[in-house]
């Protein structure tokens, strides 16, 4: 009985823990990058965090790429095209955890 006790709190003491690593859990971007036409176009998608941290890219191919284990929060989008100029940056808000779509337009 003594035994069970024991292994129950040591369960209970790791609950805490568990829940603080699921609550840090990042977002994974999935990026449809597309041209002025609405086709899927090639080119390197970056988001950095306007308050620091390590710029985070992708780079698409036929349109698509995706960015694992983003902190949530705001964030400044820019796209470097394959072809074509680039557009001016946009901002996106990623939230904290889960999947998160950013479809995203080459310049013309």
């Amino acid at each position: 009985m003594r035994v069970h006790r024991v292994l129950l709190a040591l369960l209970l003491s790791a609950l805490p823990l568990a829940i603080a690593a699921s609550a840090r859990a990042d977002a994974v971007v999935v990026v449809q990058l597309k041209d002025a036409g609405g086709h899927p176009a090639n080119g390197t998608v970056t988001l950095t965090s306007p308050s620091g941290g390590a710029a985070r890219s992708c780079r698409a191919q036929g349109g698509r790429c995706q960015i694992a284990s983003v902190p949530g929060g705001r964030y400044v989008v820019t796209v470097a095209p394959a072809q074509g100029a680039a557009p001016p940056a946009t901002s996106a808000m990623i939230p904290p955890n889960g999947t998160a779509t950013l479809i995203v337009r080459t310049g013309r």
